[in-house]
């Protein structure tokens, strides 16, 4: 039997795919293979999602991560082997911190006042703010276009430098599934950060035009955030944003501030982006000049 936890909802898409979304806002993935499993992401960690997966599968588990994000790669900790693009190794590592770990702490909080408060008395936001992937994690990295074979099933890996420098897809051509991470869904994307963290707009662009290509091998597409599953039409609206719509109408952006930085936010059709005038001014290439924040 499959339960759901206090921070864990697990739904059964098909036979060999699950979808766990973790504290209500991002989902990691289960694909089964007859010979072995995938998890796509691996969430916070706020808590140990093995269990989970063994009231699921028996088979072996290898993870992979399609970025170093926190709310991605946080989970990895329950792992230790770890397959990665290499670039975001280094993220990981960069949110290796007390810091870090703290404000993921707060989202975990957060979630539990709005959806289980009786649960935060069950969730060591201290103990968490001390853990260490640093100790734990062996990385292995992964190649554009490497395969990896389940048994009877295929996953292709797809390098899709953007929204971080060493973001990746997985492709299962067979199913028609592209597991798109942060790089394409129904939420925003950010760009904001520093571009040691996020990738210029040019790169993204590349990107989705790369994904454009693939488009008579996709059906579905399962991203990190958002509604699932979604469909190639926001492919093409970012494609159409960045190629021309965002550089005539930046201007009329609003402002926004979180925690997590501030900035201009974006929306076309469903492309909905949040970024600084930096990486915007790196795109355009002259100065951007508005009313201040």
């Amino acid at each position: 039997m499959i339960n759901s936890t206090d921070f864990f909802k697990v739904q059964k898409l098909d036979d060999d795919l699950y979808v766990i979304t973790e504290a209500g806002f991002v989902h990691f993935y289960l694909i089964l293979g007859q010979k072995k499993a995938v998890l796509i992401d691996a969430g916070c960690g706020f808590e140990d999602i093995r269990p989970i997966i063994r009231s699921i599968t028996d088979l072996p588990v290898m993870l992979i991560l399609t970025h170093g994000d926190p709310d991605h790669s946080y989970g990895s900790q329950y792992f230790g082997d770890v397959w990665l693009y290499q670039p975001d190794y280094g993220q990981i590592m960069g949110f290796d911190t007390k810091h870090e770990r703290q404000f993921m702490a707060g989202l975990g909080v957060n979630f539990l006042k709005e959806n289980n408060p009786k649960a935060i008395e069950r969730f060591d936001s201290n103990a968490f703010a001390e853990k260490s992937l640093l100790r734990v994690l062996t990385p292995h990295f992964l190649k554009d276009g490497e395969l990896f074979d389940l048994g009877g099933k295929t996953l292709e890996v797809i390098f899709t430098p953007g929204h971080s420098y060493g973001h990746i897809m997985l492709l299962d051509r067979v199913k028609k599934r592209l597991f798109s991470g942060d790089m394409i869904c129904d939420f925003p994307i950010i760009f904001f950060f520093e571009s040691d963290r996020n990738g210029p707009f040019s790169m993204a662009l590349d990107s989705w035009k790369k994904i454009k290509q693939l488009e008579k091998d996709i059906n579905d597409i399962y991203s990190g955030h958002g509604q699932i599953p979604i469909t190639m039409d926001y492919v093409d609206a970012y494609i159409e944003c960045f190629s021309g719509e965002i550089q005539q109408n930046y201007l009329k952006d609003k402002p926004f501030s979180t925690p997590l930085g501030r900035g201009y936010q974006h929306i076309y059709k469903t492309v909905n982006i949040q970024y600084s005038d930096k990486r915007l001014e790196e795109f355009l290439g002259h100065k951007v000049e508005r009313v201040d924040l």
